[in-house]
């Protein structure tokens, strides 16, 4: 990481609307939820939600589903399998897990078989539903509004579109594929606005973010390229108003890391707020935002600690505290996710096999709440939290 994040080994170290998606439970899932044992004891003091991760591992992958108590804290974890292959190192990406806003389906990428797994939930269980070619070479990045779904296949440079069926079976999206901005880009994550008319994609190798607006049938416009004002862009989040908000790595070098934000605009792309603000850290990767938008925080894979921004109504990023939280000696954070009422941050860190805990507080300060051993490898990937 300290040399440079333009290649798919470096993550280990730092990854319009159509009709509205109905939720039916068909036969099958119903009597299967019917005759699993619960997962969660509600006697227990577990059964506020759930945190899951990816396991990426090449001979199995698999998604890990950890209990969340309603002080934040974890306790237990169950593994369901993908049906795919991950690709056991580093993918350079964020967004390897998606949940629909429902919380009912989970997508997960399986890099090392290029294909796409959907999964049902039910209370703190996966059901598998499908799994599918991801259309394309490497797929490291999924996400998903209403019943539209986009994979970024890192290998083959390109995004490729699927529509999501009641009975949970993905189907390509015809013409609905769209190459990168080339060859060999290195692209991170992609993901769609919070209204789902606008598709994003960061290029760590060229460092250009791609947006594609969103037609009715699901396929996209042009792509609008922008040009970073800071070296390797990586993740990012959507904020209110179409703000987005990018980690810039800076290729690894030490206390060099940035965060721009950014208007979004459907005929000029996304417009430059605030430009490359410095936290001083190291490896700025991953980043994420409060429901409110009022807050956003990127994890420093290199200085093992995470840093807060405080984000205008006009999408003007501020650095709130360069250390607003420590992961650990040798943690290494990646992924970062929030709950749904942004009470509780959890980070993913590799370095260490933990997952760290932090309570949000009303001014956007994290109160540690313990950093728990999650048994995953350094190439687990994603994170998402319900």
């Amino acid at each position: 990481m300290r040399q440079s994040l333009r290649n798919d080994a470096l993550p280990s170290r730092c990854a319009r609307r159509a009709r509205p998606l109905r939720t039916l439970l068909f036969g099958a899932l119903a009597a299967a939820s019917i005759a699993a044992p619960m997962f969660v004891n509600a006697n227990s003091g577990w059964n506020d939600g759930a945190v899951y991760a990816l396991t990426n591992a090449t001979g199995g992958n698999e998604v890990v589903v950890f209990n969340r108590g309603n002080d934040g804290r974890l306790n237990g974890r169950r593994s369901f399998a993908t049906g795919g292959n991950g690709s056991g190192g580093g993918l350079g990406n964020q967004g390897a897990l998606a949940f629909s806003d429902s919380g009912q389906w989970l997508l997960a990428v399986n890099p090392g078989s290029d294909s796409v797994s959907v999964f049902y939930s039910v209370g703190n269980y996966l059901f598998r539903t499908d799994i599918e070619s991801s259309g394309g070479v490497r797929p490291v990045s999924v996400t998903i509004e209403d019943d539209l779904v986009y994979v970024l296949n890192a290998g083959s440079d390109d995004v490729q579109g699927f529509r999501l069926g009641i009975y949970g079976r993905l189907t390509p999206i015809a013409g609905s594929r769209r190459a990168l901005s080339g060859a060999g880009t290195a692209p991170a994550q992609v993901e769609f606005n919070r209204d789902g008319d606008l598709l994003a994609v960061t290029e760590k190798a060229t460092n250009k973010i791609l947006t594609f607006a969103v037609d009715g049938d699901g396929k996209l416009g042009p792509a609008k390229i922008t040009d970073s004002p800071s070296p390797t862009p990586f993740g990012f989040a959507f904020g209110r108003r179409d703000t987005l908000l990018v980690s810039e790595a800076a290729g690894g070098a030490a206390g060099a890391s940035t965060l721009s934000s950014y208007r979004l605009n459907g005929n000029a792309g996304a417009v430059p707020v605030s430009a490359a603000v410095p936290s001083g850290q190291s490896a700025a990767c991953w980043v994420t935002t409060t429901r409110d938008g009022r807050f956003a925080y990127v994890s420093n894979t290199a200085s093992g600690n995470l840093s807060r921004y405080r984000i205008s109504s006009g999408g003007a990023a501020t650095l709130g505290a360069a250390i607003a939280a420590v992961t650990g000696a040798g943690s290494g954070p990646t992924d970062m996710a929030l709950d749904r009422n942004s009470r509780f941050l959890y980070s993913l860190n590799p370095g260490n096999s933990t997952i760290s805990a932090f309570r949000v507080q009303n001014d956007g300060a994290l109160q540690w709440i313990e950093h728990e051993p999650s048994g995953l490898a350094t190439f687990a990937t994603g994170l998402v939290v319900r």
